[in-house]
Order: C-alpha cells, then structure tokens, then sequence
C-alpha cells in the first residue's frame, strides 16, 4: 500500500481531554496524528501503523471494532488501562513500533494476528 504521510496536529488541550483511561500522548483520527507536542520517530510509526489499520477498515469498522475490543476486554475484569492494552490494534503498533520498516513489509489486517 502507498506510503500515506498523515496531518500532524499539536495539541496539548486535546490530548488532555482524551486522557480518560491512558494518559494520551498521541491520537490517530484519521487522516490526523494529533499529538501533545512534537512525536519521537517511534510514536510516529506507532500512530501510522493505526492509519493503515483505519484505512483497510474502511476508518468507521476500526472505530466499530476499537472500543468493541476494549469494552470486551473491561467486561472479562480489565481496568481501563489493560483493556487500551489488550486491544489488537494496540498491541500491533506496540510490538512494531520500533520496526521503521514494518509498514513497508506489513501484510494486510496484520491486527488479526493479535486477537
């Protein structure tokens, strides 16, 4: 899939306001990367690896499926902040993070390997 280079908004306000369970560092609302300050390469690939994942579901059906894991993972004893982690779309941007070539090697819905 063509590289897609993402609009990159700072706010700290916002990032604030959405810091309910997890204190929010950076949020992917695509086709925005909304950040509180400037992103470590890293958070970068983190946040564009969650911009495939929202482009391949068509954006609505990760949204749909997003808080459908985490409301799962509450309901089966998770504290907000575990449920954020078992997410498999979290957990793929976290273990590939650090990989700056994953996306160029990434297979499509590579997130169901995480379930």
């Amino acid at each position: 899939m063509k590289e897609f280079k993402p609009k990159i908004i700072i706010s700290p306000r916002f990032c604030k306001l959405m810091s309910v369970f997890i204190d929010v560092y950076a949020i992917t609302l695509y086709p925005f990367i909304i950040s509180k300050e400037p992103l470590p390469v890293t958070i970068y690939n983190h946040e564009k690896i969650h911009l495939v994942q929202q482009r391949e579901l068509w954006v609505v059906g990760f949204y749909i499926l997003y808080v459908w894991y985490w409301l799962k993972a509450v309901a089966m004893g998770n504290t907000g902040r575990d449920a954020y982690y078992a997410i498999p779309f979290e957990k793929e941007a976290y273990e590939n993070d650090k990989n700056l070539k994953y996306l160029k090697t990434r297979k499509p819905h590579a997130w169901k390997d995480f379930i």
